[in-house]
């Protein structure tokens, strides 16, 4: 099975990790052809934010195929149909909402499945998939609450997540590999080559990585708020939502800054703080 990476939720599924060699990245560091990495910053026009793409959507879909295929291969799906049924249409409304924003294609297909596992989560796959486990949907109060998850997910679609949390990586090995080829070729620095190495693996995912992934998350769920505004549900219960999920994780986490998370009570207040600038509810 392809490698999963944290993204959503609590501990969502993401895009495949790529890895290059060792003699790829040298090879492409001389020739001056590993990334155009400056004229493939793009500005999303949902988000306003400005972001490293280095992989099209069509292409980082591709990769994510096999592991949907053996995920929906070996997690069973849930036979009940009521509850099944209750998620395609909240999942409908949903998507709609991102429809009448201008953000999804109205005829995009959609492979949405319910995992019958209690994990209490939810992801996005690239190229339209989404999965929801029975356990997220056991610990949402309300039909608002699973809008809130679901629009989340479509949140991650429209803000091109996979697609820049797979670019920054790669750009992250490239410039690791760099450095490590610098340390390399220097007599000085080569005896800590070591050291120097760890402390920058260290730097690039506590200070580049992982901000980056508590951003797409922020980002995410400001997304899914404004598709549940479209679609007429309660956009008050995302913030009951986070603080139902705070309440589950307590004493299980890591700090923030080690985890690919924002904290949900950081989540809840922020939420709140939006809606009531964007007007749509006064809380």
């Amino acid at each position: 099975m392809a490698d999963l990476v944290e993204f959503d939720g609590e501990a969502l599924v993401g895009a495949p990790t790529v890895r290059l060699s060792r003699r790829a990245l040298i090879t492409g560091m001389a020739a001056g052809t590993v990334f155009p990495f400056i004229s493939s910053c793009t500005t999303n026009p949902a988000t306003g934010s400005n972001q490293l793409i280095l992989f099209g959507d069509a292409e980082v879909a591709s990769m994510a195929a096999s592991a949907w295929t053996d995920m929906k291969a070996q997690t069973p799906t849930v036979s009940n149909s009521r509850l099944k049924n209750r998620v395609l249409n909240v999942w409908s409304r949903t998507s709609n909402g991102a429809v009448k924003a201008g953000h999804i294609d109205p005829n995009a297909n959609w492979d949405v499945a319910v995992f019958d596992t209690d994990d209490v989560n939810a992801f996005v796959m690239p190229g339209n998939r989404v999965g929801v486990y029975r356990g997220i949907t056991e610990l949402t109060e309300n039909d608002d609450q699973l809008s809130s998850v679901l629009g989340h997910e479509t949140g991650h679609v429209v803000g091109r997540h996979a697609a820049e949390r797979l670019s920054v990586s790669t750009a992250s090995q490239v410039g690791l590999m760099a450095g490590q080829i610098a340390i390399a070729q220097s007599d000085q620095l080569s005896r800590y080559g070591n050291e120097i190495a760890a402390l920058g693996g260290a730097a690039m995912q506590f200070g580049v990585v992982l901000p980056y992934s508590r951003r797409h998350e922020l980002e995410a769920d400001r997304l899914g708020v404004d598709y549940m505004h479209n679609a007429g549900y309660d956009v008050t219960q995302s913030v009951r939502l986070w603080e139902l999920m705070d309440a589950n994780s307590k004493g299980q986490r890591p700090p923030e800054f080690m985890s690919t998370h924002p904290d949900p009570a950081r989540r809840a207040q922020q939420l709140r703080t939006y809606i009531n600038a964007k007007g749509y509810a006064l809380m």
